[in-house]
Order: structure tokens, then C-alpha cells, then sequence
């Protein structure tokens, strides 16, 4: 239910309560008309008592009406406060809505220049972005590059090393038969140095047994000449 049909089913209500107020009253004033005729069908009437009456019952109906005045006034009055009161709490809120409100375009100012930095700085890390995806593929095309020549450059060291290895074989078998040469050179010659040594024992013998011989027909010669020159 909503604030219209609220005040709706107050005036309602009072149009009621004020509809059975006068009920009530008409009833009253009826039962008191009645009252009144009564007392002045009588032989001898007391006027008096009857303008008493009507005066007391008009003054009742004044003091009723007055009452009911003040009772509306006072209604009138306590409406009136709650209509301030509403009033002055719808101004706060509008107060403080106006107050939000310039708080909100205030964030929203804020959260502008903020979208207008990250915008800025979604452009610079986009851009960044694209320079390193460059980089990345100038840096693959290195590296493809870089690995083919690695490959080439691998398969000639194995050619290199593979070439390298049958000379090692080939050189390491030279040297083996060259040094079995040599081992058996070196035999060889051991052997012909001990025969020369031999050899030379023997010349050496023969040399000193020839010396010998030699010196022994010096002797003899000698010999034979001193008799020689003797016998002439």
C-alpha cells in the first residue's frame, strides 16, 4: 500500500468517525426535540425550564461542537507536525541525496580520470604488448636462424670429427706397424751391435796377436840387421 491510498483510508476513516458523530447527535438531538414536546404538552407548561433547557442543551451542543473543533484542531495540529516532520525528513534526504549525489559525481568524476589513466595504460601495455610479440618473433627467427646454423655447423664437426677420427686410426695404425718397424730395427741393430762388438773383440785379438807378431818380427828384423851390419 503506497502513501496515496494511506491517505485514502484516513479520510475515509474520519469521514466515517464524523458521520457516526453526527448520527449520534441527530439521535440526541431527536431523543431531547421529543423530550421537550413532551414537557410542553402539558396543562401548564413550564417555559421557563423549557428556554432552560434549550438554552443548557444549545450550550452542551456548543461546548460538543467546540470540543469537537478543538479535537479537530488538535488533529489538524498533530497532522500538521507529522506534515513538518515529513517535511523536514524529506529535506534531510534531499539533503543528503543532493549530498550523495555530488559524492557519486564526484567517484564518477574520479573513477573517469582513473578509466582515462587504465585506458592510457591498457594503450601503453597494448602497444608494449606488440613491440614484445615483435621482439618474440624477430627473436624465434634468430634462434631458427641460429639453430640451423648450430645444425650445419654440427654435421660439419661430425664430418670433421668423423674425418678426423680415420686419420687418428689411420696414423695410429701407421704409428703401430712404423713402431714394430722400429722395435724390430731396433732388434736388429741390438743384434748387429753385438756381432760388431764380437767383431770387434775379435779384431781387437787379432790386432793385438798381429801387434805382437809384428813387433816380435821388428825384433827379429832388428835383430837380423844388427847382425848384419855386424858380419860387415
Amino acid at each position: 500500500m503506497d502513501s496515496k491510498e494511506r491517505e485514502r483510508v484516513l479520510l475515509l476513516e474520519e469521514e466515517v468517525k464524523s458521520l457516526s458523530e453526527e448520527l449520534v447527535q441527530c439521535q440526541a438531538d431527536k431523543e431531547f426535540v421529543w423530550s421537550l414536546w413532551k414537557r410542553l404538552q402539558v396543562a401548564n407548561p413550564d417555559l421557563t425550564q423549557a428556554v432552560s433547557l434549550v438554552v443548557e442543551r444549545e450550550k452542551q451542543k456548543t461546548e460538543a461542537k467546540d470540543r469537537k473543533v478543538l479535537e479537530i484542531l488538535q488533529v489538524k495540529d498533530y497532522k500538521i507536525q507529522e506534515l513538518e516532520k515529513d517535511v523536514t525528513a524529506q529535506r534531510q534526504e534531499l539533503s543528503s541525496l543532493g549530498q550523495r549525489q555530488r559524492h557519486r559525481e564526484e567517484e564518477r568524476e574520479v573513477m573517469k580520470k582513473e578509466l582515462a589513466g587504465l585506458r592510457h595504460k591498457l594503450a601503453n601495455k597494448t602497444r608494449q604488448l606488440q613491440e614484445l610479440q615483435e621482439y618474440g618473433k624477430e627473436c624465434e627467427e634468430k634462434e631458427k636462424h641460429v639453430q640451423s646454423e648450430a645444425e650445419e655447423a654440427r654435421r660439419g664437426l661430425q664430418e670433421r670429427c668423423s674425418a678426423l677420427q680415420q686419420e687418428l686410426n689411420t696414423a695410429q695404425e701407421n704409428s703401430r706397424r712404423q713402431e714394430e718397424l722400429h722395435i724390430a730395427r731396433v732388434q736388429e741393430l741390438q743384434e748387429e751391435l753385438v756381432k760388431a762388438r764380437s767383431e770387434l773383440l775379435e779384431v781387437q785379438g787379432r790386432s793385438a796377436a798381429l801387434s805382437a807378431q809384428l813387433s816380435a818380427v821388428e825384433q827379429q828384423a832388428s835383430e837380423r840387421e844388427r847382425q848384419l851390419q855386424q858380419l860387415r
